[in-house]
């Protein structure tokens, strides 16, 4: 008996072209979901055929450069803001860092004018 083979059957090729397509738009920050519509045209298959497929078959076998592809992509606008946020830290310590040693120079004036004050060979220069 020979085996019937479906119309519609993945090959590896197709497999492949699918992997490669959800691989490249993720490492370039787009979604799973807008990748099965890329290789859904690709493929002349419904998204929904390509997201099972992904999901049944191929994530296990690219799974690890699907997290590789996710960890490497940082939106350009999450980098400026991390840069910001740093920035912001960094001036922030600064600021406390000043507060601090103004209060102590403050402190520090008013101790050398109570000698002055109290005194008396200082205060008959004046």
């Amino acid at each position: 008996m020979t085996e019937v083979k479906r119309k519609d059957q993945w090959t590896s090729e197709d497999d492949h072209k699918l992997a490669s397509t959800v691989l490249e738009i993720v490492k370039s920050g787009g979604t799973q979901i807008y990748a099965f519509e890329v290789a859904a045209e690709k493929l002349s298959r419904t998204k929904q055929a390509c997201g099972f497929r992904w999901n049944k078959t191929l994530r296990h076998t690219y799974g690890q450069d699907l997290n590789h592809a996710k960890q490497k992509y940082q939106h350009p606008m999450h980098t400026h803001l991390k840069q910001a946020m740093s920035s912001y830290d960094e001036l922030l310590e600064a600021h406390n860092r000043l507060q601090k040693e103004h209060a102590q120079l403050k402190t520090f004036v008013q101790q050398v004018q109570r000698v002055c004050l109290d005194n008396p060979l200082i205060q008959q220069k004046s």
